[in-house]
């Protein structure tokens, strides 16, 4: 059914819900809100017809009810940094940002803190230590991605899974809006989260299908006391040798354990101004309730990371040095986009097969049919374990309908690689781009089925984040 839509009245309507300054339908501010990381140029129907701002659960419902009645698209923007596919919208719609659901309460004596989904995950962080409590989420992009984004995606990541679990693990309890403007409450204030049947489960990680979170409710996390380890190689096998071992001794895994190949290390340490390394490096944090228990760990994990053969193993003590060395991490792919075109995958395979999967995505990287000679790097989680596998070119000047030619080929192919080692989509979601190219394959039709029937039973008119289950690429 298409909907001829007059922006100037639907501006006007979603005055009447949040005010003036926040029912925007100037043409330029509605491209921005549409921008995301993809490497693809906007499209006329990747513009939304007006971006609202809505402050109260209310005013979500309001409009809503509004779209519903009026068979007009919403779509939900955080912060626009998913690097799924999720951010930009798929077809012309109200764009509904939640940046001013920031509001944050912390219940020390309850145990739990109660934020809007819109704040930003640093400023959760930074209001948390307060408490002497951390956020059990951390991202790259941790000074700009909402903490709705994150829940509704259940990414921890640069967080090891095996070490801390997933946002969900922590989340007690949600207020939501569904698709058709009803507002419901999830969980519980109990520190103990319900068991059996409990809708909160089902709508953490769900990827703006079914809802939109007004109000997270987390669990406080105890502030750990931390050790930090970086340690130097000649080859990347010996960082791929040392967590298969240590997944297959059962060693009890860092919260953070992150790698730079080669390549990758030289740009970011040259980045922040640290000497270059020979070789890639991986940088290790170990995490206790205890300063004396983290030190009894970071001792015993010194010792096991013997087994990768590395040039150099250092405790970091100066937070000084430290810092550099994150930077190091989290610059370098901020470095290459500058220089040129590049695209990303997620590789995260089953543990014992960490080493093969490295090395069928270099190959892979290397044999690239849509657009020759890429440069490989590779960096990411590798505790998780997660890789994150690039082909960069040091050129901008690569046509749309090759950058579209690179991304479905890269895409397709590492997603075979995730396929055939039964690997997942550990941290960035797997609608928009992945649908087709990850669900339909790895789970068959009938797994793909039910998610379009549950999609349908909470949103019967299909109106809210259309397209992402859809798949795109």
């Amino acid at each position: 059914m298409t909907v001829t839509v007059k922006i100037d009245k639907l501006a006007k309507d979603m005055v009447s819900i949040v005010g003036k300054e926040h029912a925007i339908s100037d043409l330029a501010s509605r491209i921005v809100f549409a921008q995301d990381p993809q490497n693809f140029d906007l499209e006329e129907h990747n513009i939304p017809y007006v971006v609202v701002r809505p402050s109260k659960t209310e005013e979500v419902s309001q409009i809503l009810k509004y779209a519903n009645e009026k068979k007009i698209n919403v779509h939900t923007h955080g912060s626009g940094s998913s690097f799924a596919g999720l951010a930009r919208p798929k077809v012309n719609c109200i764009l509904l940002d939640t940046r001013r659901m920031n509001k944050m309460e912390v219940f020390p004596e309850r145990g739990f803190f109660e934020v809007g989904p819109g704040a930003h995950l640093a400023e959760v962080e930074k209001e948390l230590a307060k408490y002497n409590a951390m956020l059990p989420i951390n991202l790259g992009s941790q000074l700009i991605a909402s903490i709705g984004g994150a829940v509704s995606v259940n990414t921890s990541g640069h967080m090891v899974d095996a070490a801390i679990g997933k946002p969900g693990d922590f989340v007690l309890g949600l207020e939501v809006v569904l698709p058709t403007g009803e507002i419901l409450q999830t969980g519980s204030e109990s520190p103990r989260r319900p068991a059996g049947v409990e809708l909160t489960r089902l709508f953490i990680g769900s990827e703006g299908l079914l809802d939109i979170k007004t109000k997270i409710r987390m669990r406080l996390v105890p502030l750990a006391a931390f050790q930090n380890i970086v340690v130097y190689y000649d080859h990347v096998d010996g960082i791929l040798d040392t967590v298969m071992e240590m997944y297959k001794r059962c060693i009890p895994a860092p919260v953070f354990y992150e790698f730079l190949d080669e390549k990758s290390a030289k740009i970011g340490f040259q980045a922040v101004g640290l000497p270059e390394p020979a070789g890639p490096v991986s940088m290790i944090r170990i995490a206790n309730v205890s300063k004396a228990g983290s030190e009894e760990l970071s001792k015993e994990f010194l010792e096991f990371l013997k087994v990768g053969k590395p040039t150099e193993i250092k405790l970091v003590t100066d937070n000084e040095e430290w810092t550099k060395l994150w930077a190091a991490r989290a610059e370098f792919a901020n470095y290459l986009f500058r220089g040129g075109l590049t695209w990303w995958s997620e590789i995260s395979t089953r543990a014992d097969k960490l080493k093969e999967a490295f090395h069928e995505v270099e190959a892979l990287a290397k044999g690239l049919k849509s657009y020759e000679n890429p440069e490989f790097y590779a960096y990411g989680h590798i505790g998780a374990p997660t890789i994150h596998a690039r082909v960069f070119w040091p050129t901008k000047d690569i046509s749309i309908e090759d950058r579209r030619a690179i991304g479905l080929e890269w895409i397709t192919k590492t997603e075979e690689i995730n396929i055939k080692y039964d690997g997942c989509g550990g941290e960035v979601g797997l609608t928009a781009i992945r649908v087709n190219s990850f669900i339909r394959k790895k789970y068959g039709e009938k797994y793909y089925e039910i998610l379009v029937k549950l999609k349908n039973l909470f949103d019967p008119e299909g109106i809210l984040n259309k397209g992402n289950l859809e798949g795109w690429t």
